[in-house]
């Protein structure tokens, strides 16, 4: 049987192109925590570094990733879409992109009350991109997760 984390590689992979061109991957979940990566070639700027949209992409999968694996953790197939996002750009990111982004027990637990009561549910993530040990980039987002048993959506695959 797949893991869920293998689900969601897939899934990305299968469902939205641009993530494979990038090459942003799932590297690791667990814990409410999760590592998105993606290598810096494809996602290159003509000054060497990489290019903000690409560290974006990058930072907007984490959340996405986060909300939709706990969600698969805890027996659902929700959809999960972005709502809100801010981001600060710190310094150039001059390697392969790494983003991290986690939430506490008890954020995930007031989450998931929203969504099985209400069938939907916001969840705010902070996403951070390091380069040589500092952040680089910092990217506030929202993500709505909808439930669709209780919504009676589609989620399609």
């Amino acid at each position: 049987m797949m893991k869920n984390i293998d689900i969601v590689r897939d899934m990305l992979r299968e469902q939205v192109p641009l993530l494979k061109h990038l090459g942003i991957s799932v590297s690791e979940y667990g814990d409410l925590k999760v590592l998105v990566e993606a290598p810096l070639e494809p996602n290159v700027n003509t000054h060497g570094t990489a290019f903000a949209g690409s560290l974006y992409c990058v930072g907007a999968m984490t959340g996405w990733s986060l909300t939709h694996l706990s969600l698969m953790d805890a027996g659902y197939k929700p959809s999960v879409v972005l709502a809100k996002a801010e981001v600060e750009y710190k310094k150039p990111v001059t390697h392969d992109i790494s983003a991290t982004t986690g939430i506490s027990k008890q954020e995930f637990t007031r989450f998931l009350a929203d969504f099985e009561t209400k069938g939907k549910a916001r969840l705010s993530a902070n996403v951070i991109i390091h380069c040589d040990n500092q952040e680089a980039v910092i990217i506030t987002a929202q993500y709505v997760a909808f439930n669709n048993a209780v919504l009676n959506i589609d989620a399609g695959k």
